[in-house]
């Protein structure tokens, strides 16, 4: 079910669900333009160095303990499904607030078409068996109505990553307010991914968008929404039956087949958010030109012009440092050969970078490469 907390679905962006087939490839870095973005490592110590692994998370319940509700009851807790406790509506359903005792949760009702029903069981299933800080967690269900079927998920009192970016409200929220903050979300989604990529098998979640990153009472983010997520198994022969699908603008060009389907699949999503946190702007905003969001910021970091790619409301890193490198990761995110994209491991390597060691500009322990030298079609050092 796209989209928790947003109370009109329609009105920021497409959100719909679509698959490939019907989609034209916009503009993406080919596999030598990809290149372009490469960094120069001053030396062979630091080309061979490693990201220092992530930071211990939290190891994932293998079955968190699930309380199961009477349907009567839960639609009792959200006032009969009342309009003032609607949280969001999206294409897959709606999300009601709802009062269990004294806690707040969240009561996801799925739309009743069987391709709904059929994401609203996958959603159960794979988050009935997998629990982490840094996900929106699932806390029970009701089952006792098969024709309107519910989950019980927490409550997420600052709404969406989506709403917070674009916020047309002054001032800018306080949660993407500074370059430190910024980078603090990026690296808590990169560590929730890194954690579905970790699974055996993998988890991939087909879905990763701002929509579908919901910030708590403490402005921390966490990854929602598990309708489209798959354990990929490649003998599975429902993975190998299922269809790409997606959101238009964070979709993968090579996911083009249910073959084609990898956990680079959601580096490159990954990759796309980590560009919308950099520069505020949307995956796609048909009032610029050009309006997909890696058309407009691979092309300025390929001239050298990474500083142009940051959100003007804060204006870029001071630290030229951070700049530069945030915006590399970005873009190796986004290369179209899935090959030479990061894994997630390495993704969360130099975030965590970014907020312990790129002050004193150790970047041989970012396992990057100075990012200020750059080759190929860049041609100059970035300013």
């Amino acid at each position: 079910m796209s989209l928790y907390y947003q109370n009109d679905f329609s009105r920021h962006q497409t959100h719909q669900h679509l698959l490939l087939h019907s989609l034209t490839p916009m503009g993406y870095l080919s596999c030598k333009a990809g290149s372009a973005v490469a960094v120069a490592v001053s030396s062979s110590k630091s080309a061979s160095t490693k990201p220092p692994p992530p930071p211990p998370e939290s190891p994932p319940e293998d079955r968190p303990k699930l309380r199961r509700f009477l349907h009567r009851d839960l639609e009792a807790a959200t006032g009969g499904f009342s309009a003032d406790n609607l949280l969001g509506r999206g294409s897959h359903g709606s999300v009601y607030k709802a009062a269990i005792g004294s806690r707040l949760v969240a009561v996801k009702r799925p739309s009743k078409s069987r391709e709904i029903s059929r994401e609203f069981h996958n959603e159960f299933e794979i988050l009935s068996k997998i629990r982490s800080p840094r996900f929106v967690n699932l806390l029970g269900y009701s089952a006792d109505n098969a024709k309107d079927p519910l989950l019980v998920v927490e409550f997420m009192l600052n709404g969406s990553l989506y709403d917070v970016i674009h916020s047309d409200s002054p001032p800018i929220p306080i949660a993407i307010s500074s370059w430190s903050k910024r980078i603090k979300i990026a690296l808590q989604i990169a560590k929730a991914v890194h954690l579905l990529h970790s699974q055996t098998p993998p988890i991939i979640h087909r879905d990763i968008k701002s929509a579908n990153v919901l910030m708590d009472k403490n402005l921390n983010a966490k990854l929602g929404d598990f309708g489209l997520a798959i354990r990929c198994n490649v003998e599975d022969q429902r993975v190998k039956s299922t269809p790409p699908a997606g959101t238009m603008g964070y979709l993968d060009p090579d996911y083009v087949t249910a073959d084609r389907l990898s956990t680079k699949t959601d580096v490159f999503s990954f990759g796309i958010l980590l560009l919308e946190i950099i520069s505020g702007r949307k995956a796609i905003d048909v009032r610029y030109s050009p309006s997909f969001i890696v058309d407009w910021a691979i092309p300025m970091i390929k001239r050298g012009k990474i500083g142009g790619i940051y959100d003007p409301m804060i204006g870029p890193p001071v630290d030229v440092s951070v700049r530069n490198h945030l915006g590399l990761v970005a873009a190796k995110c986004v290369r179209t050969c899935r090959e030479k994209r990061p894994g997630m491991e390495e993704v969360v390597g130099w975030l965590t970078g970014l907020t312990q060691s790129v002050r004193s500009r150790r970047w041989d322990e970012l396992g990057i490469g100075n990012p200020c030298m750059m080759v190929e079609t860049v041609g100059r050092p970035v300013e």
